[in-house]
C-alpha cells in the first residue's frame, strides 16, 4: 500500500500554480455571479461553457507552492473596493475534480444553506457552491446563530451527491474540518485546530465551523449540503460582546486582511483533495489527520446524546469519526457527532 504522501501526490495535482506545468484543456460550466438573491432556480442554474485548464503530473515542492499561496493571499492587485468575491476569478486558476465546478455568488440572502436546499431539487452539477457575502439568518450546529459582517467573511455551501453509510456520516463533517484547518496551516501558518466534531480554532477561539445536513433530490438520490462559514477579515470591533466560544478572525491572527478570493480557491482545492480522500475510503488517512489537529482529545468535558448527559475524559476519536470517552464510571463510550453536542 502506497504511504500517505505518495497516495497523496499520485491522486492529486492540486494547489500548483507555476507555469511551467503542462496542461490540457477540457470544458467546464461557468461559474455564474448573482448579485441578487435569485428569483428562481431556473436563474441560479443558468451556465454557460468555458475552457478550463487541467493540470499536468508535473509537481514543485510543497512548501514552493504554499509559500506562493501564501504570499498571494496578501497581495491586494486583485483586491476590488471591498474585496468582493468574483466567480470567474475564484475558479480561473481553479484545480479540483468536483468542487467548483459551478460557482455561485449571492449578495445577500438568508442563509446559503436555505438556498442551496432548493438547488438541491433540480439538476445541479455536483460540487456547486453557493457563496454569500451577506446572511440575514445564518446558523450553526443546534441552531446556533452565525452572522458575520458583509464582505468580510466566506459563507458558503457544497452540495454533494454521494452515498455514505449512515455509521460513516461523521466522516463527512471530519474530512471538511481537516480540509479547513490544513488550508489555514499551510497557506497562512497559523496554528488551526478543531473542536469536535465541527469547530475551527485559533488559540481556543472559534474562527470557523461545518455543518452538514442532508437532502432528497430528485428520485430521491441523496445530497449533502455542507455549510461552511469562516472569519476572515473581521476586526476586534465586528465581534459581539457575548459568544458561545471566544470569537476570532484570520486577519486578527495573521495580522493584516487576507485576500478572500485566493483563500476560497485555495480551500476549495482542499476540500476537493480530502472528500476524493473519503470517497476512495481511506478513512484511515482522514481519522489520523483529524486526531492530529483535534484539540478536544485529553479533555474532561460533559456532553449530551440523545437527551441524556455524559460525563468523562475523552481518549480518542474511533475509526468512523465518533468521540470515544472514558465516561466517569468506567466505561468506554463512542459518541456521533451528528446526535452529541458538547456542553460549555
Amino acid at each position: 500500500m502506497l504511504t500517505f504522501k505518495l497516495l497523496m501526490t499520485y491522486i492529486y495535482t492540486t494547489n500548483v500554480y507555476r507555469t511551467n506545468l503542462s496542461f490540457q484543456a477540457y470544458y467546464m460550466t461557468k461559474a455564474t455571479t448573482e448579485k441578487n438573491p435569485p428569483h428562481s432556480l431556473h436563474k441560479l442554474n443558468s451556465t454557460t461553457t468555458l475552457q478550463r485548464e487541467q493540470p499536468g503530473r508535473s509537481l514543485e515542492p510543497n512548501t514552493t507552492v504554499k509559500h506562493q499561496i501564501n504570499h498571494s493571499l496578501q497581495d491586494a492587485h486583485i483586491l476590488n473596493s471591498h474585496n468582493r468575491l468574483i466567480a470567474e476569478e475564484i475558479t480561473r486558476e481553479l484545480k479540483t475534480k468536483v468542487m467548483g465546478n459551478n460557482v455561485i455568488i449571492l449578495e445577500r440572502t438568508t442563509s446559503t444553506m436555505d438556498t442551496a436546499k432548493k438547488l438541491a431539487h433540480t439538476c445541479f452539477k455536483n460540487g456547486t457552491v453557493i457563496f454569500a457575502e451577506e446572511q440575514t439568518k445564518g446558523r450553526g450546529r443546534s441552531d446556533h446563530s452565525w452572522s458575520c459582517p458583509k464582505y468580510k467573511g466566506l459563507l458558503f455551501t457544497l452540495l454533494l451527491k454521494h452515498n455514505i453509510q449512515p455509521d460513516h456520516l461523521c466522516l463527512l463533517t471530519g474530512t471538511m474540518a481537516v480540509s479547513i484547518t490544513e488550508t489555514i496551516r499551510e497557506t497562512l501558518q497559523l496554528p488551526a485546530e478543531i473542536k469536535w466534531p465541527n469547530d475551527i480554532l485559533i488559540g481556543g477561539k472559534k474562527v470557523g465551523g461545518v455543518l452538514v445536513e442532508f437532502e432528497k433530490g430528485l428520485k430521491k438520490q441523496p445530497i449533502f449540503l455542507i455549510g461552511i462559514g469562516i472569519n476572515v477579515n473581521l476586526t476586534e470591533e465586528d465581534f459581539p460582546g457575548q459568544t458561545r466560544l471566544p470569537a476570532t478572525s484570520l486577519a486578527i491572527e495573521n495580522k493584516e486582511p487576507i485576500n478572500r478570493i485566493l483563500l476560497a480557491r485555495a480551500l476549495l482545492q482542499d476540500i476537493d483533495k480530502w472528500y476524493s480522500i473519503l470517497k476512495n475510503d481511506h478513512y484511515r488517512y482522514i481519522t489520523d489527520r483529524w486526531r492530529e489537529y483535534c484539540v478536544t482529545i485529553g479533555e474532561k468535558l460533559t456532553l449530551t446524546d440523545c437527551g441524556k448527559e455524559y460525563t468523562g475524559k475523552v481518549i480518542d476519536i474511533s475509526n468512523n469519526g465518533g468521540l470515544m470517552m472514558k465516561l466517569e464510571n468506567g466505561e468506554i463510550k463512542i459518541f456521533r457527532g451528528e446526535h452529541a453536542t458538547i456542553k460549555y
